[in-house]
């Protein structure tokens, strides 16, 4: 719910959720409907999400937040489904006796679909917001379906006991339309299953936690030969704005919880700008593999420099791989420019802790580096962002056990995490992470999407395609030259192959990559580079480097070929299922959630 106007045995395959165990997750008994996720407009007003006909305070389990037919890791501490590529989307208009809708069905679709939308003061449609905040990777197209007329007024359904109506609407709105509507075009991925209905109601949102309420739920009904999974519903008003219907969903379709407490930094938390909210924080966007990941631990000791729109840098909790640290560079720009201030921003996120329910201790917390805590004490802390919540030279320029606040795990031990040395903030920020005095950035280094640093370890990214400390299976080593090419990659000298265009990268003879999984936003590098004559698994672009891995922007990951002829293709994004061949079998690691599993398996043979 939010404010308008305001799992790790983790395997290398992506595998998908069974039906049985999604359509029982997901079945409320006798109505077909399970409600979750609503939408708050006042800040008094309590969290609400509704499951069963109760309210709860997160999803009841970890597969019931997962949209049925989407693409996850099977894991223990999984963190988010992770759609890719174009989404098939159904958005239903719904009308009433009382209450006419104030927009045709042409105008609601422009604002859905149209490129470069500006009606209302948005900034783009509400297929952009999504383009621009995965980079890329998601185009979420919604088809729009003409008028239904509710069979009863819009005051019936905005009566009752909770969301019941909203039940009772849902039903007979899918009744309503099922002889015009296919609703087996919307399962993207063939699973038997939809992945994104949406409904788009005449007139306002009523009464928080009743009725029609704006809210994201299940459905458990079976039309043309498919499941109908979730659903997000969604008031039409008089004035079109991105923040409602890009917030429920990223319930719906992303599993992602509500962030209170969390203040501006996520569309999932405040709106502060109902026409054009905030982009997704993150460690979110990380996890869905929208951008890299560079992991370090404690015995890292080394340079880097943060770009804007590029890395971001992960530090997991040894006895605990659902508890880690995670930072990047945000700045006032693009979908961020709401936001106040800009610097290194550090988010806390322990997989023990159900959801964001302040004042307690939080899933997901934004560290706040003048130590003051203000946005963890409140559902709807206002300022939602300030520019002492972030570390930055001449202020806050390091994060480690000493300082306030510490870099100690929630249960008070210390983490071992130390980052100093923070520069000013900017496009591009220069920080340190170790003990001691660390070496600067290497040439192509993290900051700029080619080898990591070399002494010390860390730095384990490599959006470049070369190998860190001693050269890659490509031939010299050579990182990408400036490593922010959107399409680009490196050759077999190591050399930079071009600023852009759609060759992805190749090495000697080795195979090519997928055509349009490139990024926006600073443009880091294409998605699933490919490795050549025997592949090494440190050439790969997104590949694992001396022990660490990352995520290129806009896959889901990359895939790594061991053989001489084996090939990748990643076409917006998209992850490379594994398939096998005579040198053994591929593998994609999806998002963030490879970090944490590759970081596990390091941990096991050290303890062997």
């Amino acid at each position: 719910m939010a404010r308008d106007g305001r799992g790790l045995t983790l395997d290398r395959m992506v595998r998908r959720v069974s039906r049985k165990q999604a359509s029982s997750s997901q079945r409320l008994s006798g109505t077909g409907v399970a409600l979750a996720f609503g939408l708050t407009l006042a800040p008094s007003a309590a969290a609400d999400i509704v499951w069963q006909g109760r309210v709860v305070g997160a999803w009841p389990d970890a597969a019931s937040s997962t949209p049925a037919g989407v693409a996850r890791a099977v894991a223990e501490t999984r963190f988010f489904p992770q759609p890719k590529g174009t989404i098939q989307a159904l958005t239903l208009l719904v009308n009433f006796s009382d209450e006419a809708g104030a927009f045709t069905r042409e105008e609601i679709d422009a604002w859905l679909n149209e490129p470069g939308y500006s009606r209302f003061d948005c900034e783009g449609s509400v297929r952009d917001y999504f383009s621009d905040v995965s980079n890329g990777a998601v185009d979420l197209v919604n088809t729009v379906h003409a008028y239904y007329r509710a069979a009863k007024p819009k005051s019936y359904y905005e009566g009752g006991n909770g969301y019941e109506r909203a039940e009772e609407l849902m039903r007979e709105l899918i009744e309503g339309v099922d002889a015009d509507v296919d609703f087996s075009e919307f399962d993207n991925d063939g699973d038997g299953r939809t992945e994104a209905i949406s409904v788009v109601y005449a007139g306002p949102a009523v009464e928080w936690g009743q009725g029609l309420w704006p809210h994201a739920g299940g459905l458990n009904q079976r039309r043309d030969g498919v499941s109908l999974s979730r659903y997000q519903m969604t008031s039409m008003g008089t004035r079109l704005s991105l923040y409602t219907f890009a917030h429920e969903t990223g319930h719906m379709l992303f599993g992602w919880p509500d962030l209170y407490g969390f203040g501006d930094y996520c569309l999932m938390g405040n709106a502060t700008d109902a026409a054009n909210p905030a982009g997704i924080n993150d460690f979110f966007r990380a996890d869905q593999g929208w951008i890299p990941t560079v992991e370090v631990d404690a015995s890292t000791n080394a340079g880097y420099t943060a770009s804007l729109g590029g890395e971001g840098y992960l530090f997991i909790n040894p006895n605990n791989e659902k508890e880690l640290f995670f930072w990047s560079n945000i700045q006032r720009e693009g979908r961020w420019n709401v936001l106040k201030g800009g610097g290194l921003l550090f988010l806390h996120y322990d997989g023990t802790i159900r959801g964001n329910n302040p004042p307690d201790p939080l899933q997901l917390a934004v560290v706040q580096a003048d130590g003051k805590k203000d946005l963890d004490k409140t559902m709807w802390p206002s300022p939602g962002s300030d520019s002492n919540d972030y570390f930055r030279g001449g202020a806050r320029s390091e994060f480690s056990s000493s300082t306030t606040p510490s870099s100690n795990w929630n249960d008070g031990s210390a983490s071992g995490l130390r980052v100093h040395s923070i520069g000013a903030s900017g496009a591009e920020m220069s920080f340190a992470v170790g003990t001691g005095t660390a070496p600067p950035p290497a040439m192509g280094g993290s900051s700029n999407g080619g080898a990591s640093a070399g002494a010390g370890g860390g730095g384990r990214s490599n959006l470049g395609g070369a190998s860190s400390a001693g050269g890659g299976s490509g031939g010299s080593g050579g990182a990408m030259a400036g490593g922010r090419a959107a399409q680009g990659g490196t050759t077999a000298t190591g050399a930079t192959s071009g600023n852009s265009g759609q060759g992805g990268s190749s090495f000697a003879t080795g195979g090519t990559s997928g055509s349009s999984g490139g990024a926006a936003l600073g443009g880091r590098a294409s998605a699933g580079a490919s490795g050549g004559v025997g592949g090494s698994p440190s050439s790969q672009m997104g590949g694992v480097n001396s022990g660490g891995l990352t995520q290129a922007a806009g896959t889901a990951g990359a895939a790594i070929a061991p053989a001489a002829h084996d090939s990748s293709t990643s076409e917006s994004g998209c992850a490379t299922r594994g398939r096998a061949s005579d040198a053994g079998a591929w593998f994609s690691l999806a998002g963030l959630a490879g970090a944490v599993v590759m970081a596990a398996r390091r941990r096991a043979r050290a303890r062997r």
